[in-house]
């Protein structure tokens, strides 16, 4: 009896040890600030980038700000608008919907101009927050693109800045959405206006 007790009491402590280990190695996979860089755009706003991303021109010709890791599949942009200028257009194609607030209709006209480009299989729902005071949403998307294989995990963050809506994009493939999520949410938090 006893040594059933011992071998029982043996095994409590190595299994608690192994979810000690598991805990810490979880919490290694959070990014870290000194993992990122400030990056500055045209004076308006700064944004945390990881270091492991390099700036690039070949994303998106709208895109005020591109990185890209071609190692890590991991891809990020900003697209940014005047306010008064996306309601505007919208209202005159008579598709800005009166009982959404101009980010909402940001949001679903980026997502309705991705959707041309891309098949969206899982479109999970967004989520409101605030970034630096700002009213922000964030939407997460799989999608199937053409020319690509495998699905793409999209983590999407559409800001109001005021005068302006930014919609943050961040990519990789399905396969690799556990191990950039993390760090795509800290990138979105990080958007700030410089004032």
């Amino acid at each position: 009896m006893r040594t059933k007790f011992a071998s029982i009491f043996v095994l409590s402590i190595l299994f608690c040890s192994a979810c000690k280990n598991f805990k810490a190695k979880e919490n290694d996979s959070e990014p870290k600030d000194e993992n990122f860089n400030t990056v500055g755009v045209n004076n308006e706003y700064q944004i945390e980038i990881p270091r492991f991303m390099n700036g690039t021109t070949g994303l998106n010709e709208e895109a005020s700000l591109q990185y890209q890791s071609l190692r890590h599949e991991a891809y990020l942009l900003i697209i940014d608008e005047p306010k008064l200028g996306f309601e505007q257009v919208y209202r005159d194609l008579e598709q800005y919907d009166n009982e959404l607030s101009v980010l909402q209709n940001y949001r679903d006209a980026r997502i309705q101009i991705l959707s041309r480009t891309t098949k969206i299989i899982n479109k999970f729902n967004s989520k409101p927050f605030k970034i630096n005071g700002l009213d922000a949403e964030f939407l997460e998307l799989e999608a199937k693109v053409n020319g690509v294989e495998d699905e793409i995990f999209y983590f999407l963050t559409f800001v109001d800045g005021g005068e302006k809506v930014y919609m943050i994009m961040a990519w990789t493939l399905k396969n690799r959405k556990e191990e950039h999520k993390k760090t795509f949410k800290t990138i979105a938090e990080s958007f700030e206006l410089i004032d």
